[in-house]
């Protein structure tokens, strides 16, 4: 059996960067993701990423036929409370697996063989509690947990049948499928190996959600190079005077316009460097201590373009839940 397909289901047009996304997929073999979508531009998939032409239509019918409840799926962005469903939702895809997962795709992936081990996948019934990526295992019992009681609440009822985001799909909240998991025992690995940048920070701050105190912890802003080489992700920096390499597992691009500035093809891009903007060549053939300082980490029209982009969705939420209010919407 293959070790573990991640789902992946996005309707409307894919990011700008997804092909770096896909070759990110590339060099993880012993993963496949299982991608639905309507967008059919011909981007160069690799042969672990099977894609499923479908309409989000097709998907609000299959959701409904899953369940014997009225189902509210007006948009695709409710897709993420549904993350934690997605084992039962797609099972018949999944029968040659022995784990299956959900992650976004604003994201490049480093080796993730590095930090999912084998004893891992064996011993907890869900790795990681954040939505962007986590990894369950392949039963009939596991991938119907998420519709157990939270506090005598059946959730995933609520979730299903209201427009409103419960973040079901990740410890943000206290109404996610983790604490279900937590309340009946079952056994879940906490540590976020995630490289998650702040979203509202110019430049890359890494946040990790500390599951103990139900957080996010986020560091100080560092001068910090972030390199993608043939599928080793790796972030530069200074601690403490020292210089140090650290590779990572995936990083996050949350809320982030990120231009690609590489002159070859990016479905051909075999090393770049990831500033908070953009993707860009690396200025050196490797990243060392002597030439560190002279590395650029970022630019200013991009923060100045990152700023004015939140700005404008804060904007743009504060004003529908204005109007929401004033027409007596809840």
């Amino acid at each position: 059996m293959r070790k573990c397909a991640f789902i992946l289901p996005y309707y409307g047009k894919f990011g700008n960067y997804f092909q770096l996304f896909l070759n990110s997929c590339a060099t993880n073999a012993d993963y496949d993701w299982l991608i639905f979508t309507d967008d059919r531009t011909e981007y160069k998939y690799p042969v672990n990423v099977h894609v499923h032409y479908e309409s989000f239509k097709d998907m609000q019918e299959r959701v409904q036929h899953k369940f014997d409840l009225p189902v509210v799926l007006n948009a695709p962005y409710k897709l993420c409370d549904l993350k934690p469903m997605y084992g039962y939702l797609f099972s018949e895809y999944l029968q040659d697996y022995e784990h299956w997962g959900y992650c976004d795709c604003d994201m490049v992936f480093g080796r993730l063989n590095r930090f999912i081990t084998n004893t891992m996948l064996e011993n907890y019934d869900k790795l990681f509690v954040l939505g962007h990526c986590s990894i369950l295992k392949n039963n009939n019992e596991n991938n119907t947990r998420f519709m157990l009681p939270l506090n005598g609440r059946e959730l995933y009822k609520e979730v299903l049948q209201s427009e409103r985001i419960f973040t079901f799909d990740e410890s943000y909240l206290p109404t996610n499928v983790n604490m279900i998991y937590k309340e009946h025992g079952f056994s879940v690995f906490t540590e976020d190996y995630s490289a998650n940048p702040r979203a509202r920070e110019s430049v890359f701050q890494i946040t990790r959600f500390n599951d103990d105190l139900t957080t996010y912890c986020t560091e100080k802003a560092a001068k910090a190079v972030y390199v993608w080489r043939d599928g080793v992700l790796t972030r530069y920096t200074r601690n403490l005077g020292n210089f140090v390499a650290s590779e990572l597992m995936y990083m996050h691009f949350q809320r982030r316009d990120m231009a690609v500035r590489l002159p070859d093809q990016t479905a051909s891009a075999k090393v770049f460097k990831i500033l908070p903007g953009a993707f860009e060549p690396l200025e050196v053939d490797k990243v060392t201590e002597n030439n560190f300082a002279d590395i650029r980490w970022k630019r200013t029209g991009d923060i100045a373009r990152h700023r004015w982009s939140i700005f404008k969705g804060d904007v743009m939420f504060w004003s529908k839940l204005v109007l929401s209010k004033l027409s007596g919407n809840r």
